[in-house]
Order: C-alpha cells, then sequence, then structure tokens
C-alpha cells in the first residue's frame, strides 16, 4: 500500500506517444487515448495495491462500465504527454475516475470512466475499503 497522501491529489503518468500509436498523419489514433488512460489506471491501482494479489492473495480487479471521451486536440509522434487522473466517486464496487490526458499546459483529451470491482472469476465484487477511503481521497481534476 502507498503512503497516506494529502486531500485532494491527482495521479499522473508521463506517455511519450510512440510510432505504433500515430496514425499515416503523424496524429495519434483516438483509440490510443484509451490505452494512456489504461496505463496510468494501472499504474495508480498497482500504487494502491490492486492487481497483483497483493490483498489477501485475491484477484481483484477493474473492469470498464462505461467510457465518456472528449477529443480536445490532436497529440502527434513523439509528444510528451501526461496522463491526469482523480477520482470523482468511489463506491463499495463501483469507481468513477476523470481523466485529462496533457501536453503541456493544454488538454488533448478529456474523459470519465466508470470501472467495477470484479474478482479472479469476473464477478462483480466490493473493494476494500481501504482502497475506497485512497481513491476518495483523490481529488477530481479539471475536466
Amino acid at each position: 500500500m502507498t503512503a497516506e497522501r494529502e486531500a485532494g491529489w491527482l495521479h499522473r503518468t508521463p506517455v511519450t506517444v510512440q510510432f505504433e500509436d500515430v496514425d499515416q498523419y503523424g496524429i495519434v489514433h483516438h483509440p490510443r487515448y484509451l490505452l494512456f488512460m489504461e496505463r496510468g489506471r494501472v499504474q495508480l491501482m498497482r500504487e494502491l495495491g490492486v492487481g497483483s494479489g497483493a490483498l489477501d492473495g485475491s484477484q481483484l480487479g477493474l473492469i470498464v462500465a462505461r467510457a465518456d471521451v472528449r477529443f480536445v486536440r490532436s497529440a502527434r509522434f513523439l509528444d510528451e504527454l501526461v496522463v491526469e487522473q482523480g477520482c470523482l466517486r468511489a463506491g463499495a464496487s463501483r469507481i468513477e475516475l476523470v481523466y485529462r490526458i496533457l501536453r503541456g499546459a493544454d488538454a488533448v483529451c478529456e474523459a470519465t470512466l466508470t470501472l467495477a470491482f470484479v474478482d479472479g472469476t469476473g464477478k462483480p465484487t466490493r473493494a476494500p475499503s481501504v482502497i475506497r477511503e485512497q481513491l476518495r481521497a483523490m481529488g477530481p481534476n479539471e475536466t
């Protein structure tokens, strides 16, 4: 588990746009933004102890139940981006994360994802309270 963080904290993951992320015009192909968000979410959950079997040997995971994405401007090959995420809601078995993918101070993509906790068999399950508390302490970013 991670150390306690200040209330309102945001999680940030740097991403460099690679050749496989772009189309023939050198512009990031739209589904790649969801992959960038997934990288950030996996890193966040790993830091919180989810997804590695670290919680009592369980295989707690998250699946995407809904994704609302807004593409603001194009990112390009070799752009240095930051995936910023915060938490709007952390219920017993679902969470709502908000994302901004930034190039410098400019948002290139904004999204809200609703995710459901599942056990090792893929069935919905409750998240441990320690995880929910950490997520509730996150701030929502400015989507």
